[in-house]
């Protein structure tokens, strides 16, 4: 027996997904366990100076992100086969970690950076092909440059939602105004980018 409708017209579950929905709470923390700390630490470190990324895994409760684990991408070559091997691993990884219960909800990504030259067109495209599948994901960028003179360079980075919305409708595109514009964005709007 399907459930009548309160008194709005709606039905109990839509009542409560408008309800959810008008009280989504920002993000407001990133908590990072120390193994997967230590895991992205570590791939970074191997392959310095060359760029990594990986996935982070985790979970999204109220206003905290929570990355309780993360894994490796494979070193790529530019083609489409190493494409495909790449979100075959992908998900590959992923079914072998819910196999023995481990968090296996994608939270974000991780990637290197060299003396903190993470504000890049590609960064900001990942970001909006992430968003639009996973609304609070984060990049959690690693500089082990900075990290050798002695302080942990690790930040989590989240596009604004006023950016995505301005890159979505303006095109704003590293082709049309060029990376130096984009990069010059980057630090001219103090809401492009939330740390």
């Amino acid at each position: 027996m399907a459930n009548p409708p309160a008194a709005g017209g709606k039905s109990f579950l839509q009542a409560m997904s408008t309800v959810t929905e008008e009280a989504a709470v920002p993000l407001r923390v990133v908590q990072m366990e120390g193994l997967a700390v230590l895991k992205i630490i570590k791939h970074c470190e191997e392959f310095a100076p060359a760029l990594v990324t990986g996935q982070l895994l985790g979970l999204d409760v109220g206003s905290v992100l929570e990355v309780t684990n993360c894994f490796p991408f494979p070193i790529r070559e530019d083609d489409e086969e190493a494409d495909a091997d790449g979100a075959n691993y992908q998900l590959e990884m992923m079914r072998c970690l819910r196999e023995v219960n481990v968090d296996n909800n994608t939270v974000g990504w991780y990637q290197s950076c060299l003396l903190g030259s993470f504000q890049t067109v590609e960064l900001i495209e990942t970001f909006m092909n992430y968003q639009e599948n996973i609304r609070r994901c984060v990049c959690i960028v690693y500089d082990p440059s900075r990290s050798s003179q002695g302080v942990l360079a690790l930040k989590a980075l989240k596009l604004t939602d006023s950016f995505m919305d301005l890159y979505r409708n303006n095109g704003l595109t590293g082709e049309k105004y060029g990376l130096v514009s984009v990069t010059l964005l980057f630090l001219s709007l103090r809401h492009c980018m939330c740390e």
